[in-house]
């Protein structure tokens, strides 16, 4: 059994009107899969007031706690130390490991922003929580040599966001970009993928940028489903709050988040994820605690 996940930052379920992409954009994979795969929509408010964001959002999912309730308000961006703490105490990636699984983190960091990591990691660069996730398990980071050679994604899926920064790189469209996360996936049972220039755009609330982006995203998981075995593998697809889907506003918003478990290899009950608390569970499901040899 091996696994892909795909954390897209700051997408909703929000309303059929005109201020939300997903009514304009191009995607019939997202559809397709809507319709033929285990689809939830989860609540990202957990009970606690306010508006969702990312560091206490991420935390629930990768860590299955209450995360804003453990710290009593949302938190945006980047972990405070109670959350680096929920984290490094436990998390999907330790406890897969633990169980006796391969894992992967296939984002590619620049030499710069591992420098910055190592020499301020309470600075302003202080780790993420995927960062935190890769860190508490003590696995190696990739960098741009495994982006040039194919063994790592950038977390816009092109590379573009580099080329913006002045790295000398070539682009990758989502296909290959899809072919080159297959490829890596095989030589592990599990493998994560972070995407956030989502949460970007929702917050620019530039309609043709956010079109551009679910639509390159489509492309992408497109031609990563065609590739998997569907009765041996699965993809699954979360987010951690909304944003996206309604450009009325620059914040976040309260709609539920899109889970994805596109396999045929489980059937998942429907009311198996209604919060994002209940993603890690449902993941671990697909991990015996004893490795099948």
């Amino acid at each position: 059994m091996r696994m892909i996940l795909v954390f897209i930052d700051g997408i909703g379920i929000g309303r059929n009107d005109l201020l939300n992409p997903f009514i304009e954009a191009d995607i019939p994979n997202w559809h397709s899969f809507i319709n033929n795969f285990s689809f939830f929509e989860a609540d990202a408010s957990l009970g606690v007031s306010g508006l969702p964001q990312s560091a206490t959002g991420q935390v629930s999912i990768y860590t299955g706690k209450n995360a804003p309730k453990a710290v009593g308000r949302h938190i945006s961006a980047r972990p405070t130390s109670t959350l680096v703490e929920m984290v490094n105490k436990d998390n999907l990636f330790k406890m897969l490991i633990n169980r006796g699984y391969s894992v992967t983190f296939v984002n590619v960091y620049t030499k710069e922003t591992l420098d910055k990591l190592e020499k301020e990691p309470d600075g302003m660069m202080k780790p993420s929580v995927t960062t935190l996730l890769n860190l508490s398990a003590a696995l190696p980071f990739r960098t741009l040599e495994d982006y040039m050679s194919g063994n790592g994604i950038y977390h816009d899926i092109t590379g573009e966001a580099l080329r913006e920064k002045g790295y000398d790189v070539p682009l990758t469209t989502p296909e290959k970009a899809a072919d080159n996360l297959y490829r890596i996936s095989r030589n592990y049972d599990f493998t994560l993928f972070e995407f956030f220039v989502s949460d970007f755009a929702g917050h620019s609330q530039d309609m043709d940028q956010a079109v551009a982006i679910l639509e390159r995203l489509d492309r992408f998981f497109g031609a990563l489903v065609k590739q998997m075995d569907l009765n041996n593998e699965a993809l699954v697809i979360v987010s951690d709050h909304g944003n996206i889907e309604d450009l009325s506003v620059p914040t976040h918003t309260m709609n539920p988040v899109p889970v994805f478990f596109i396999t045929k290899t489980k059937t998942l009950s429907k009311d198996k994820i209604t919060a994002i608390t209940d993603i890690l569970p449902a993941v671990l499901e697909f991990f015996p605690d004893e490795k099948q040899a």
